[in-house]
């Protein structure tokens, strides 16, 4: 049949077509499971049991699972539903893999086969992965699910808040995303938090800030904020924590440095006239124009010679952490110190 991409796949499901194999692979796992489900509810109904419904991993043999897809259903259900989890067929014998292509060709109309991969990510590029591969694609559907955009990512937040009759406008979706990063795992967990929160009302920037578990570079920001704010107490635990969590210097301050150059970005643009829109654009930052308007705000405490300091401070280091066997934590800790007395110096 053909390779489908997500949105042909959801519209396939949607329609009258019996189609019964499928290959769903990929990198994002969370969207194999939710289809995975969409078709054994479509198959076997929301009430799957044994006689509609049957698993097959890789601790099964390959006759369980000719037997299971051979089997005609009972009286109890019109069509067998079987779902082959993380099954790698890389070790399989010329001969079985010829079985298995010629399966694929001839599976009974009341079974719906489906291979999927929501927890491994075996390579489809040679040998029986890859016949089965081209099998799947030549008699049935295959999908690939790859990492979704930033701006995906924010639909699909959105459209899940609808879903729980919560709402959450993109430009909020746009912050959860920076703060937690791409995995969709992860902001799931994130967005049914703040949805049983929220209780059928709005997902507002407060409740965002308040629930939402930040990643690396959002508590980089903060740091950022602490120092140029004259909280440096609070800089500081805020990078012991991240020294404890294993969070390695150089990445501290590759973040760290980035804060500033964003600081640094703004100001050139306002000054030549440019808006802060047309800057994120540039930049592709997307929706996440408000990392340039934290920056806007942040650098309103920073002179112009503050900041050229600032970066000067922040290289200097970065190029101790690289050239020496100095203890990160307190170089990091010096750098805040520094940054502080620049900060303080500029202001008086």
């Amino acid at each position: 049949m053909a390779k489908m991409n997500e949105v042909e796949l959801k519209a396939r499901l949607k329609s009258t077509a019996e189609d019964n194999l499928f290959l769903f692979y990929g990198e994002e796992k969370v969207q194999i499971r939710h289809y995975l489900e969409k078709l054994r509810e479509k198959t076997a109904g929301k009430t799957a049991d044994e006689f509609s419904s049957r698993t097959i991993t890789q601790e099964d043999s390959l006759q369980t699972l000719y037997d299971s897809v051979l089997a005609a259903p009972s009286f109890l259900a019109e069509k067998i539903f079987v779902a082959v989890l993380d099954y790698d067929f890389t070790q399989l014998s010329d001969k079985e893999t010829e079985s298995l292509v010629a399966l694929l060709a001839n599976i009974p109309q009341t079974t719906v086969l489906v291979f999927a991969y929501p927890t491994s990510s075996p390579s489809f590029a040679s040998g029986s992965n890859k016949k089965l591969l081209n099998a799947a694609d030549k008699h049935g559907i295959t999908v690939s699910f790859e990492p979704l955009t930033e701006t995906a990512l924010e639909k699909q937040l959105v459209y899940w808040a609808k879903l729980r009759d919560v709402k959450l406008n993109e430009y909020d979706a746009a912050r959860i995303v920076s703060y937690c990063g791409c995995d969709l795992s992860l902001l799931k967990n994130e967005l049914e938090k703040l949805c049983a929160y929220k209780a059928h009302g709005e997902i507002t920037r407060d409740d965002i800030e308040k629930f939402v578990t930040k990643n690396l570079e959002a508590r980089i920001f903060d740091i950022a904020s602490y120092i140029i704010n004259g909280a440096p107490d609070k800089a500081i635990s805020q990078i012991n924590i991240l020294i404890t969590q294993k969070e390695s210097p150089q990445g501290i301050i590759s973040v760290l440095g980035s804060v500033y150059v964003d600081i640094y970005r703004v100001r050139a643009a306002l000054e030549s006239g440019e808006s802060l829109e047309a800057l994120a654009k540039q930049l592709n930052y997307g929706k996440r124009t408000f990392v340039l308007q934290k920056a806007q705000r942040n650098g309103k405490r920073l002179s112009n010679s503050a900041l050229r300091q600032s970066l000067n401070a922040i290289a200097e280091t970065n190029a101790q952490l690289n050239s020496s066997n100095a203890d990160g934590k307190i170089l990091l800790e010096k750098l805040v110190a520094r940054l502080t007395l620049i900060r303080t110096e500029a202001k008086n």
